[in-house]
């Protein structure tokens, strides 16, 4: 026994544990550090979620880990997985700014994508196009980065609505269940 685990049994304490751990098929989420309530239906909580599944890897069931726990798994913990995929996509994040200037740049790929995400469970497609299309590339690098950025933005989209629409079929084959 540890010399930790004796003195957290001793101050009946419960040892920290990760935020976030996939155990065999079952990604555990630590959200008793959360000011949120967790409900997997809300913008905020959904973000969570899918960004543990980003960094850990898909799971058949996903524990939100409270007082009381909730388990999420089936069809809603596949699509859970499939978003996290479109937001951790190589196509997202595969063209890394080069230099400052890119960095500094407020469409760059990587402050596009986000202006893209911050509207999730609906990503702002239309605005961040929008966004693009009044912006003048100052080289041909920086065309380059523009392009590459239409191309995420084109497969990211066609992924998610893709996603809807299996979402619909299954919601109407199941009766909303």
């Amino acid at each position: 026994m540890e010399l930790e685990s004796i003195i957290s049994a001793i101050s009946k304490k419960k040892p920290e544990t990760a935020d976030a751990e996939l155990d065999e098929d079952v990604l555990s989420i630590n959200c008793r550090k959360c000011k949120l309530a967790p409900d997997f239906r809300s913008p905020s909580c959904l973000k969570c979620i899918i960004q543990h599944i980003s960094q850990q890897g898909n799971a058949e069931r996903i524990r939100l880990r409270t007082s009381k726990d909730i388990e999420i798994f089936g069809p809603a913990a596949e699509t859970l997985c499939e978003l996290a995929v479109f937001y951790n996509s190589t196509a997202l994040s595969s063209h890394k700014e080069e230099g400052r200037s890119c960095a500094d740049c407020n469409n760059s790929g990587s402050k596009i994508m986000y202006a893209v995400w911050t509207g999730f469970p609906d990503p702002n497609f239309d605005t961040v196009r929008g966004r693009l299309a009044n912006f003048r590339p100052s080289d041909n690098k920086c065309l380059s980065c523009i392009q590459k950025t239409y191309r995420a933005l084109d497969q990211a989209e066609h992924g998610v609505n893709n996603l809807k629409k299996r979402i619909s079929i299954e919601t109407a084959r199941t009766g909303g269940v």
